[in-house]
């Protein structure tokens, strides 16, 4: 049986809320990117953090959803 990590949504969220970024679950993708590099521009510090966790979810282990990978794709 092959197991596989799934990052949706939520998970993605749940990241981005662990480094600190200002989102919420309540917000759409779409929120979440305005809001992440809005954020990323205020506090460039951060932006190593947001490429490590954009990378571990590309790894090749983990599905993520296109919707979460085309928002991931603007973090650059």
């Amino acid at each position: 049986m092959m197991i596989v990590d799934l990052v949706d949504e939520v998970d993605f969220k749940d990241r981005l809320i662990a480094l600190g970024a200002p989102v919420t679950q309540e917000q759409s993708l779409m929120e979440v990117q305005a809001a992440v590099l809005l954020w990323l521009q205020a506090y460039p510090e951060q932006i190593p953090f947001i490429k490590d966790l954009c990378k571990e979810m590309q790894k090749d282990n983990v599905t993520v959803l296109p919707a979460v990978s085309n928002v991931m794709v603007a973090f650059g």
